[in-house]
């Protein structure tokens, strides 16, 4: 039938009041097209357009797929868009083809090719909407598939696209599914390949917020219902719709899959006559709408209750869409430059933690902390910097431990943002000659943004095999010479060495930086010299003797100066020891062999401790088996036996021991054998982010590492419901969980006076004193950090008063590093002491930061205070699955003079009962004293 007028206008409701129209044609003309256009005072209309409001009777069966095409003057590309979607080699859809207006010959082609095709059909607006939201709502509105993809009209679809992803949303049931994009120009580029890498099936951007890196919507198949269900459209009155919709649609699906198949190619065109919304960034409204868009997607994942996943939102936007404009910053006129320079300002500061900048590669890292502190003479100067141009500032500075570009704006505090590792050196060598014994080079040389009088420049000839070098002496007019007539035989690199305020720099002069490099021999009866070229594409000469026979024989005696018989004999070592362990692997497993290890056998301490020492009190017939780095020094009661970690012995009792038991992972020192029960208590309550839930963990050797540990795991303790569902997502597990309390804990709760008194003895402590136990974390990404906790411990210590005593205990793995500091009369160093659950019971007052001993101590009920002095940077390095400062058991100090006003008014401690109560029940609640009786029952049967 046809449609009506009230139906078109309805129709044309649909679209915003965009009317619905195919381009105007002549009568005549559209007489002699397919029946699926007609036309009414000059415009064509749609014949039997189908909706289900319009058709309520329409027998005609829903097609399985609806294909959104959009488009906008693209003359030369639509018809190659629409006869990709003509060749799929999947048949039941519709193809809803959305010309916004075009002023060039886009509509007239769109009709003729739908013309003779009857599951294509067209819809013409009469005004351009000057973006992509409204013409693909407006497909959306206008179709009936039960799924939906897109397609832009310069773009084209793979041959089986639609089949692929038909197949795969059917197969999976997921609320969409995601194909590989291949952008096009003269080549190809397989977009974020390390996305589409596997496939993946029935994921949550919670647990791979990598996708977040794909913020396109072309290369997807959507279930309508889903689109429904959220009311998910594209975001009108905007570009960049694609950050909001894709965005959206991420944290609204229950489950995402992902092909690895090729599914859409992007064309992109450099220098078309009309420029795509992307590749307007000359355009400063362009970057308005780009932070717009990204605006309304922070705002909806805070509402979500996905303000957590900014930290991926934000490290995208960084490294990929405010990256896009640095690159083009020089085109820039001043105008546009100023405004760019507010607008990023504001956008930072108001979305983003400068620690964010702290994870990007070095030349982002700077340039974007540039942005943020508003220094735009630095900020130039430093792209001037990295394309080795010379700066209007020398900016290049050295702190004593790291060099950094300096900027006047920037506080001495946040160096650490402007950090260069490798300052820039350039070089050009404009001549090379070689004459008798002679090497000449005509060479310049510059250490940008340096101050030319603080560095000198030499050049030498590097022996590859000695490490000789021979220095050139300069020259007139930048000339160098090499004197080579005393030089030994060999291949030399010719290396450019840099002198500056005392720090040596060496760089390797590459053949690819220098043009047409010559190949020149020379030489005597005696040896000869010529350039050469080395394997890895650097410069020297190469000095051998003339007469074949003696260049043999210095060959062969050259070889023999190598150190091959090193490696031979590190070949032959391991090879036999393999053949040794293949023989262990064959002894039967013994049933009543229990290995033990504590945080990687650094220490006798933690749950397998005290799942050891309730073994011993029972009256099983087990042989123990402990592993530590230095087992002379381990103090272990009982009858256990001690072997030193990574040791054949080590190895014999690991590959025949039934059991295992420790805190950290020790799967990859021996294969886990069939019949072998390993028990992984874990090392604590988790606050900060752990497996993959840690930022670059989704993928690569971590992740391989991670689940090779887990894979041997047959039970895992946990002391709290919290930790539980932590512990299985974030390290994928799907075994047994013990959700028994931690073993550790149950002396906490038994407080045995016994372990008290032997531990003040340790320490000789009276019992008047007022114990404070100082127990900061680990910083794995802060190497300095150490000397911060130093600073603080000397402030400390010196305003407590003369009855209270600070036990400093560091972080294992910092542990060594406390003797190197001289301490106060009043500060003990603690670090070395076995076992932190022992130290906490002789405690009075707890001060950590991030650490997991919050979590046992607050058992005890005695108070805590948190030192937060880098709550922001500790926040975007590892994360936290929780709010710490609103869930805290005591007070959140920030500076260590609040921590000393603390410690003074014991009052205020009280006023934190109540939550210091809260947070031991959350997470101590199953704490009763009988953890290690549980464990032991469940898995030594």
């Amino acid at each position: 039938m046809w449609m009506s007028w009230r139906a078109i206008l309805g129709a044309s409701l649909k679209t915003n009041s965009y009317f619905i129209r195919t381009a105007r044609m002549p009568i005549g003309i559209a007489k002699n097209l397919n029946k699926n256009i007609f036309v009414i005072n000059g415009i064509s209309y749609l014949k039997n357009w189908r909706s289900d409001e319009m058709h309520p009777g329409n027998v005609r069966k829903t097609p399985e797929l609806s294909v959104i095409v959009i488009a906008y003057n693209n003359e030369l590309y639509i018809e190659e868009a629409l006869e990709s979607l003509d060749e799929q080699t999947f048949d039941d859809m519709e193809v809803v083809v959305v010309n916004d207006a075009s002023t060039d010959r886009t509509g007239e082609i769109i009709d003729q090719f739908v013309s003779t095709r009857p599951k294509f059909r067209a819809i013409h607006l009469s005004r351009n909407s000057g973006g992509c939201s409204v013409p693909r709502n407006t497909g959306i509105a206008n179709s009936s598939g039960r799924y939906i993809m897109f397609l832009d009209g310069d773009d084209w679809y793979a041959k089986d696209a639609c089949e692929l992803m038909v197949n795969a949303i059917k197969r999976t049931g997921s609320d969409f599914v995601s194909g590989q994009v291949v952008r096009t120009n003269t080549y190809e580029i397989w977009y974020h390949k390390n996305i589409y890498s596997v496939e993946r099936t029935n994921i949550n951007i919670r647990e791979f917020p990598e996708l977040i890196f794909d913020s396109l919507s072309v290369n997807k198949i959507y279930k309508r219902s889903f689109l429904e269900k959220h009311n998910l459209r594209f975001p009108e009155g905007i570009h960049y719709e694609d950050i909001v919709f894709t965005g959206k649609a991420y944290f609204l699906a229950e489950s995402i899959s992902i092909i690895p198949k090729p599914i859409y190619y992007w064309r992109v065109v450099e220098k078309a006559a009309v420029k795509s919304i992307t590749n307007r960034r000359s355009e400063i409204h362009n970057f308005k709408h780009r932070l717009t868009a990204h605006r309304l997607l922070d705002q909806f994942l805070i509402d979500n209750g996905d303000s957590i996943y900014l930290l991926y939102k934000n490290n995208k936007f960084l490294r990929h869409d405010l990256k896009l404009y640095v690159n083009d910053y020089h085109k820039f006129d001043e105008e546009y430059k100023s405004q760019f320079h507010e607008y990023i300002r504001e956008y930072l500061h108001e979305r983003i933690n400068k620690y964010e900048f702290a994870k990007l590669a070095e030349d982002n890292r700077i340039m974007y902390y540039l942005l943020y502190i508003d220094d735009r003479e630095a900020f130039q100067d430093y792209l001037s910097y990295v394309q080795g141009k010379p700066t209007k500032e020398d900016r290049l500075r050295f702190n004593g431990d790291y060099y950094y570009f300096w900027s006047a704006k920037s506080p001495e505090s946040d160096q650490k943002f402007l950090k260069i590792k490798d300052p820039k050196i350039t070089y050009a060598i404009q001549d090379i000659s070689l004459t008798g014994d002679m090497f000449r080079i005509k060479a310049t040389a510059v250490m940008h943004s340096a101050a030319r009088g603080e560095y000198s420049c030499f050049w030498g000839l590097k022996h590859k095999q000695t490490g000789t070098i021979i220095y050139a002496k300069s020259v007139d007019n930048n000339g160098f010479v090499f004197d080579l007539s005393d030089a030994e035989l060999g291949n030399y690199l010719l290396v450019l060495f840099v002198n500056h305020m005392g720090i040596s720099h060496e760089r390797k002069v590459r053949a690819s930086e220098i043009s047409g490099f010559p190949n020149i021999q020379t030489g005597n009866h005696k040896r000869t010299i010529s350039t050469h070229i080395s394997p890895k594409n650097f410069v020297g000469l190469k000095l051998e003797p003339t007469k074949k026979w003696d260049k043999i024989k210095w060959m062969v005696r050259r070889r023999a100066l190598k150190p091959h018989s090193k490696q031979q004999s590190r070949f032959f070592s391991q090879t036999a020891m393999e053949l040794i362990r293949a023989g262990i692997r064959k002894l039967p497993i013994r049933s009543n062999w229990v290995l033990f290890e504590s945080h990687m056998g650094k220490q006798y301490s933690d749950n397998p401790k005290y799942i050891y020492e309730e073994l011993l009190k029972t009256d099983k017939r087990l042989t123990f088996i402990w592993s530590f780095e230095n087992p002379d020094a381990a103090h272990v009661p009982g009858p256990a036996i001690k072997v030193k970690r990574g040791s054949l012995k080590h190895y014999y009792y690991m590959t025949r021991a039934k059991y295992w038991v420790d805190n950290q992972g020790m799967a990859h020192l021996a294969p886990k054998r069939k019949g072998q029960i390993y028990l992984q208590t874990w090392h604590g309550t988790p606050l900060k982010k752990m497996g993959i839930d840690q930022k670059n963990m989704s993928q690569g050797r971590e992740l391989n590492r991670l689940k090779h540990q887990v894979s041997a795991w047959d039970y895992f303790i946990t002391p709290n419901r919290y930790s539980t569902e932590i512990f299985k997502r974030a390290f994928l597990y799907q075994k047994d969980i013990l959700e028994t309390g931690y073993p550790r804990n149950d002396i906490l709760v038994k407080k045995p006076e016994e372990i008290c008194e032997k531990v003040r003895k340790y320490f000789n402590l009276s019992h008047d004193k007022r114990v404070v136990l100082f127990a900061p974390t680990f910083r794995d990404w802060n190497s300095r950090s150490f000397y911060k906790t130093f600073k603080d411990i000397q402030l400390l210590s010196g305003q407590v008063d003369d009855n209270t005593v600070i036990l400093l205990r560091l972080h294992y793995l910092l542990a060594a590093k406390a003797s190197q500091i001289e301490l106060s009369e009043n500060v003990i160093n603690a670090s070395l002491y076995p076992d932190i659950q022992e130290l906490c019971l002789i405690t009075d007052v707890l001060i950590t930061d991030y650490s997991s001993v919050m979590f046992d101590f607050a058992v005890l009920r005695r108070p805590i205070v948190l030192y937060c002095y880098d709550l922001e940077e500790y926040l975007y390095h590892r994360g936290t699955y929780f709010d710490i400062v609103e869930h805290a058991p005591g007070p959140v100090c920030r500076t260590i003079e609040e921590v000393i006003d603390v410690l003074k008014n014991p009052e205020i401690l009280t006023n934190y009962n109540d939550a210091l109560n809260r947070f031991a029940q959350t997470f101590g609640g199953l704490e009763d004293g009988h953890a290690s009786e549980r464990v032991i029952e469940k898995v030594f049967k």
